[in-house]
């Protein structure tokens, strides 16, 4: 079975705590299991970890890591956030964690007086759309891919996650055509900056999921332009419930095959080794 590195539990927004999913992942033999609570943030967030909880999260783990050591390898990880002024996932840098996930799930745009979780609903992104952007989905998306690009150079990020979750609520085009000559550009200066700094792209299943989307984050226009550029991938089920932890993994493997791509990264023993997924699932 293939291991799954973005696990959110009890402590953020997750259902269970950290020991309901090593027993789970035992009991479908992972040979391991990375959680990456959402890292905590300088405002009231129902979804993030408080301080407080980031370190009892932080203890609870490592005693699991030495309870189940003959079971499975287990890491300890944040989702951390890049906001402007606010909050960067180098934050974190010095918590004895063993990587990072970064991700971008506020938007905080110039004129704005606090940041907006703006992909927490479809009225929520439609309030930001039109309240800060005009209704033009263009600087939104343009805003959004530059929050990424200043996340990876402020450092620190070694998987960058669920990168186009832009298009979470855009089901059949809803808000914007991926295909129109403005998008593929923008996202290619991203994918040309995680390339440049060696991360690692996260193919991630729970917008298949939940439905929002047809194949998985990112899309495979992204996929096969991250290809070209040698960069790096991670399957991950973001698994918010313990049933989670290997969601849709053998239609993701089939569908990354036939992309031509057959090796994903894994953490093994500390150290990031790239598998071929016919060997590692």
């Amino acid at each position: 079975m293939f291991p799954n590195f973005h696990t959110h539990t009890e402590y953020c927004d997750g259902k269970g705590s950290p020991e309901d999913y090593i027993k789970e992942a035992v009991k479908l033999k992972l040979p391991a299991l990375g959680f990456s609570g959402h890292a905590p943030v300088p405002f009231d967030s129902w979804w993030n970890m408080s301080e407080n909880d980031f370190e009892k999260y932080r203890l609870e783990i490592s005693f699991l890591k030495e309870k189940y050591k003959n079971k499975l390898e287990i890491y300890t990880a944040v989702e951390a956030d890049f906001i402007r002024d606010l909050v960067k996932p180098s934050d974190f840098k010095d918590k004895n964690l063993d990587y990072i996930i970064g991700s971008v799930h506020y938007l905080y745009p110039e004129n704005a007086d606090k940041p907006y979780d703006f992909i927490i609903s479809p009225e929520v992104f439609k309030e930001v759309l039109s309240k800060f952007y005009q209704n033009d989905i263009k600087k939104l998306i343009k805003d959004y891919y530059r929050q990424i690009n200043l996340m990876i150079e402020s450092g620190s990020v070694d998987i960058v996650g669920h990168l186009d979750q832009v298009q979470k609520f855009n089901k059949n085009n809803l808000f914007f055509d991926e295909k129109k000559d403005f998008y593929m550009p923008i996202v290619c200066e991203t994918l040309d900056l995680i390339s440049e700094k060696k991360l690692i792209l996260e193919i991630n299943t729970r917008g298949k999921l939940k439905k929002q989307l047809e194949n998985f984050f990112p899309s495979t226009q992204i996929i096969i332009e991250a290809k070209k550029r040698d960069i790096t991938f991670m399957l991950n089920a973001d698994a918010h419930k313990p049933e989670e932890l290997n969601s849709y993994f053998p239609e993701a493997k089939a569908y990354l095959s036939n992309l031509g791509i057959n090796e994903l990264a894994v953490f093994e023993k500390g150290k990031i080794y790239k598998k071929t997924v016919s060997k590692s699932i």
